[in-house]
């Protein structure tokens, strides 16, 4: 959060200008305009007497214009200019020494031009009521190249809203040369609003909203409370301003505000108003609205407020009642998501009487996907109102300790996010640092705070480097159990796989995303942020009523323009009909009755889309950072991965094409999104994997891979991998995602290595561990055979694998047991008239036997010799393997004697 301050800035600007000592002082910022220049009030000291300048700042050009010296100090608490600085209207605010007497606001327009020395005119009479002037920007001379029409509107709080016109007049004077001149402001102004409680001026897209009471519609929903015709409704209206058509009403919304005596134009509840010049609002104190609107169709309705529940469980408005400041009050703000049809309710519980009413929360647009609300000693609260998604989750970031914190309002021409204390002129730039978001995350928070901080690294910042250093922290500082850790990790893989798809689409295209998944976990819940806690609600709004709340682009002045209001009429039809998003349980449905037909010994490589082959190379560059403890290689005829991975095709094909309902489907590109929907998840699954095995330090430049990684390890380290690989394991099996090649095989290795034997064959009848080939050849391989119950736990993997697998597995094992049984399954085949295996030419001799000298001789047959005649009767000499018969006998002699 970097701070400036405007008033050393502009005596810095002035110092520059002027060789005289700048004497400049009591700044005060008193209006912003569309072009984002900044209208401020200085006293400065000229011939030892003291004088008030009003002038124009541009932080663009950093440039000061002094546009007009008042000869005494004046109390102008709003000021605006028009595009030309030709004219400038300002109201000056006047107190009454006596405080029974209410103070007076004073309108006024002056003449800047050149030639003449223009004299303060009042626009209208002094009024107790809060009085505010403002330009209306955009409206050109191209009809009357003669004239410029400019206009500007006038605020009167519960009484009018008027719109003037102060045209200037090009003259032609006697010398040939052409002059601009005023004559004065037209004496009939237009009424656009008759009464009104609240109103908003928007500079940048020049909107004016306001709040008026109109009677209530009828309605005959069913279950809708039906208020009485004498009840007038509050309702917030839209006045658009257009530079050469007439303003148009484009919104009318009706609003659920607390019962403020007085409201309907009769004399104001809090009895003071709050002059607020930037952003432009009139209102006294008794409603804190602000509005949030952007070009892309976003529109936030913030309503600040002050409650305490009563007993009878209804609420009542704080407002100058003492019974109800004894105790804690509740700090309360609203923020509707029109684009989204609904709102955000939060509330901070039980605050002191004094702090509650000292704070007030400021709103700004932030990074254009969430709205950034501050409240000052309290914490900043990022609420996710992206356009590209259903509102989701919300970030609470607390703020360090302090007596007292500044209200601030945007500004414009100052950068991204800039604000500014009106009180101190400061300004500030808000900005979550990563470095904030890290320690929250790695704070005591909720699991929904910490899942809303993964979705805004990944989705809406692309940090993934960030949030994976955040994931292997959270693999081995688990305070929420392993729940909260599968839900984060849920979380990333879902989220990385919505973010890379989406950015790798065409404009075209993009649409079909509205189908897919982009989280699973997010929701608004209650967080706790120091010693504060905020309780947070959603409520739905209207459904379908889009006509009702936005001119339609049929209706409007301009029917084929597109701007704020079309694409937010357009994002309120769509709520109309929501989408039904692809949920990845129902795909782990799905493939979980598929793999019970999964054989990997009967499928191919080339059977599924998207096989993968040989690893690709990556960058030298990358190798160490990017590298996974095993060979990216699955060494088998098919794996597990294609199964997934076709299994997800399938599914968001036809997700897509039964939920879009559009003709041209396979044209837009379904079965492209689908294919990078897969890729996506795979390369997701991949990265989330190297984050969890970076936080046991299992990633090294110079260290061993694979199997041999594992045997050097020490117990307790490949104990913590095991548990952080289960993690993972569950977390990705649970919504049908593939895991990395070579994965399954690593973590069966490593589960035999760190379980108890019956707990390792439970994982495998659970499907869990993979008895793949390579790893099935490594435990039988191993060298502890010496123990009789290990050659049977080796003898019980075999028999749970495949004939094919099991087979291959005895050939590679040079044990008596592994030569019994291959010679007895030969000769089983023989006897039995089928086809013998292929013959395995390596020796497999005991150490030590004594060779055909162990066999009976003499007056008995050898056994081995009957044995051999019984299998030559039976099957041709070409298919007897004598050496594996001969082997096996001595072997089985031997064993027998020992």
């Amino acid at each position: 959060m970097t701070v400036q301050n405007i008033a050393v800035k502009l005596c810095g600007v002035l110092q520059v200008n002027n060789e005289e000592e700048v004497t400049a002082r009591e700044w005060r910022l008193v209006g912003q305009e569309q072009d984002g220049a900044q209208i401020l009030t200085w006293v400065s000291t000229i011939r030892n007497s003291d004088v008030m300048n009003v002038g124009v700042y541009s932080n663009k050009t950093k440039s000061l214009s002094t546009l007009y010296t008042f000869e005494t100090k004046l109390n102008i608490i709003q000021a605006s200019v028009n595009s030309t600085h030709s004219l400038l209207v300002y109201v000056e605010k006047i107190m009454s020494p006596d405080e029974s007497t209410e103070a007076l606001y004073y309108p006024y327009i002056v003449s800047l031009l050149p030639d003449k020395v223009g004299v303060p005119e009042a626009v209208e009479e002094a009024s107790t009521k809060q009085i505010m002037l403002q330009f209306v920007y955009g409206k050109s001379n191209k009809y009357s190249p003669g004239i410029r029409n400019d206009r500007f509107l006038l605020f009167k709080h519960l009484e009018c809203i008027k719109i003037y016109r102060s045209p200037l007049f090009l003259n032609e004077c006697d010398d040939g040369s052409e002059k601009w001149g005023f004559d004065g402001v037209y004496t009939d102004p237009e009424t656009i609003v008759n009464v009104f409680s609240w109103a908003q001026w928007d500079c940048v897209n020049q909107v004016l909203f306001y709040i008026h009471y109109r009677p209530p519609t009828q309605s005959f929903a069913e279950g809708e409370e039906v208020k009485s015709p004498s009840e007038l409704t509050p309702t917030l209206s839209a006045l658009q301003f257009h530079a050469d058509l007439p303003h148009e009403t484009v919104l009318n919304i009706p609003l659920s505000l607390p019962h403020v005596p007085g409201a309907h134009g009769a004399a104001a509840a809090c009895g003071s108003y709050e002059d607020d010049p930037i952003p432009l609002r009139v209102h006294d104190c008794s409603l804190d609205l602000y509005i949030v609107c952007d070009q892309r169709g976003l529109l936030c309705v913030c309503h600040h407020y002050l409650y305490k529940p009563l007993d009878d469980s209804t609420s009542s408005l704080v407002l100058d009642d003492v019974d109800l400041k004894d105790s804690g009050v509740n700090f309360a703000y609203s923020v509707t998501l029109l684009h989204h049809g609904c709102v955000v309710h939060s509330v901070v519980p039980d605050l002191p009487w004094s702090l509650a009413k000292s704070l007030r929360p400021s709103y700004t647009l932030y990074n254009d996907n969430h709205l950034l609300v501050n409240i000052p000693m309290l914490f900043t609260h990022l609420i996710d109102i992206s356009p590209h998604h259903e509102p989701c989750c919300h970030i609470v970031v607390p703020l360090e300790p302090s007596d007292s914190g500044p209200s601030l309002a945007p500004l414009l021409g100052w950068g991204a996010h800039a604000m500014v204390d009106l009180n101190t002129l400061d300004v500030v730039t808000m900005n979550v640092t990563d470095k904030e978001l890290s320690s929250t995350f790695k704070s005591d928070t909720v699991i929904e705070n910490k899942l809303a901080i993964m979705h805004y690294l990944i989705q809406h910042e692309g940090n993934m480097e960030l949030a994976e250093e955040l994931i292997s922290w959270l693999c081995l500082n688990q305070h929420d159990g392993l729940g909260g850790l599968q839900r984060v990790m849920q979380e990333y893989l879902i989220g990385t796989t919505y973010a890379v798809t989406r950015r790798s689409l065409s404009a075209s295209a993009i649409n079909l995303m509205n189908w897919l998944p982009f989280t699973l976990h997010l929701k608004f819940a209650d967080v706790k942020a120091g010693g504060a806690s905020l309780c947070v609600s959603v409520c739905a709004l209207w459904r379908g009523a889009a006509a009702a709340v936005v001119l339609a682009p049929r209706q409007r002045v301009a029917q084929f323009a597109e701007d704020a209001w079309t694409r937010l009429w357009a994002a309120l039809c769509a709520l109309a009909s929501p989408r039904a998003r692809l949920r990845p349980e129902h795909v782990r449905e799905r493939l979980a009755v598929t793999l019970h037909c999964y054989q990997p010994e009967a499928l191919s490589r080339c059977s599924t889309p998207l096989s993968p082959g040989a690893p690709a190379a990556r960058r030298a560059s990358l190798v160490a950072h990017d590298a996974l403890p095993f060979a990216e290689l699955d060494v088998c005829t098919t794996s597990k991965q294609e199964h997934v991975i076709a299994a997800n095709l399938r599914a968001v094909s036809v997700h897509l094409l039964s939920e879009s309902g559009e003709a041209g489907a396979l044209e837009s590109g379904v079965h492209a999104l689908a294919t990078r929907w897969a890729a996506a998840q795979l390369d997701a699954a991949r990265a989330l994997c190297r984050a969890a095995v970076r936080a046991v330090a299992a990633v090294g430049a110079h260290q061993p891979r694979g199997f041999q990684y594992i045997d050097e390890m020490d117990p307790t380290h490949a104990l913590i991998l095991f548990k952080i690989l289960e993690q993972y394991y569950v977390a990705t099996d649970s919504i049908a995602f593939p895991l990395p090649q070579g994965f399954s095989s690593f973590f069966t290795y490593l589960g035999y290595r760190t379980l108890p034997f019956h707990a390792f064959v439970q994982y495998v009848h659970r499907n869990v561990f993979e008895l793949q080939i390579d790893v099935l050849k490594t435990i039988i391989a191993s060298k502890d055979d010496d123990k009789k119950r290990t050659v049977n736990n080796k003898l019980r993997l075999i028999q749970l694998v495949g004939e094919g697998r099991g087979r291959r597995a005895l050939g590679a094992w040079a044990h008596r047991a592994a030569l019994l049984l291959r010679a007895r399954d030969h000769a089983a085949a023989l006897l039995s008239g089928g086809s013998a295996p292929a013959r395995d030419h390596a020796p497999h001799r005991p150490v030590g036997d004594a060779g055909i000298a162990a066999l009976p001789s003499g007056e008995r047959l050898s056994p081995l010799d009957t044995f051999l005649d019984l299998l030559t009767a039976k099957a041709s000499l070409n298919e007897l393997d004598f050496n594996l018969i001969i082997e096996a006998t001595l072997a089985s002699v031997q064993q027998e004697t020992a």
